[in-house]
């Protein structure tokens, strides 16, 4: 692996295969998590948030350096992710969105993860034809991110309250951790970050104009939940047509051009090639844990 600041951006770690994060991906289990630790640690040092991007903003990176980063704020980051990596002396950040730890809303994602494994996809299709969907053409998945509306997520949510029970709408929530259990995160010494109130598609055109409302919902409640304001606001989406200087901009016109914005992006934070007030993660690839250094070194 290259000398460089490389982040390993997963959501949860957990032994359970919940309907609702199925479609949402990027949960691994513990014991592969460990073992990707393992392996990791031979070829980079890990290292904290705090160190890593220390290190990136003083051009101080001088070998490969691995950190851990984990959105939505799902419960398992603290009940499983925490403990082990306290074996590597390390802390890692988590980004997290107010409406899902106040439980106020469900994510829509995962409401789309439940209609999908449940006879309720088919009526969801139809229903999205007047959106210009192409059933048998078009993912589902794909579709709503392409063309993200308030009206798509009122059909969601509609179905999603024909299909899913009340108690288990409630119950669902469990997959979150509460601000209360965020705190135990933050108190071990855990990078908190702003992921936006509701992890909407903000940077598409089309809802560009909620930008900077969304993430100061969320920094309002983390400042009342936890006393904390954050350095971090974590884009929701990898997505291929962000303007990144668009959203500095907007950052900017609000107060709150201090931030770093963070991406996915899947490269490498080298120091020499960094853009002002950004920094890039890498998504954990589903891959065996002994591929990870080969992987990475291709990045």
């Amino acid at each position: 692996m290259k000398k460089g600041w490389y982040i390993l951006n997963y959501h949860d770690i957990s032994w359970e295969e919940s309907i609702w994060m199925r479609g949402i991906g990027g949960t691994f289990a513990p014991d592969i998590f460990q073992e990707q630790l393992e392996i990791l640690s031979k070829s980079a040092r890990p290292v904290s948030i705090e160190e890593g991007f220390k290190r990136f903003l003083d051009a101080d990176i001088d070998e490969p350096l691995v950190s851990f980063w984990f959105d939505d704020g799902f419960r398992g980051v603290r009940k499983y992710a925490m403990p082990i990596m306290k074996e590597y002396s390390i802390e890692g950040a988590v980004s997290i969105n107010s409406r899902f730890a106040l439980r106020e809303e469900m994510f829509w994602r995962a409401k789309l993860s439940f209609l999908a494994h449940s006879d309720a996809s088919r009526l969801l299709r139809s229903r999205l034809k007047k959106f210009a969907f192409r059933t048998g053409r078009e993912y589902i998945k794909a579709f709503t991110l392409d063309h993200f509306s308030r009206d798509i997520v009122e059909i969601i949510d509609e179905l999603y309250e024909e299909f899913c029970p009340e108690h288990s709408r409630e119950d669902a929530f469990r997959i979150f951790d509460t601000f209360e259990g965020i705190r135990t995160l933050l108190e071990n010494g855990w990078e908190i970050c702003n992921h936006s109130s509701a992890h909407y598609p903000i940077s598409e055109e089309s809802y560009i104009h909620r930008f900077t409302d969304e993430f100061i919902e969320c920094e309002e409640a983390i400042e009342r939940e936890l006393g904390i304001s954050t350095r971090f606001w974590v884009l929701p989406f990898d997505r291929k047509s962000v303007d990144i200087a668009q959203m500095r901009k907007l950052m900017d016109e609000k107060g709150y051009g201090e931030r770093t914005l963070v991406m996915v992006g899947n490269r490498v934070n080298i120091a020499q090639e960094k853009l002002s007030g950004t920094i890039f993660r890498i998504e954990a690839p589903s891959l065996p844990a002994k591929d990870y250094p080969g992987h990475l070194s291709c990045i």
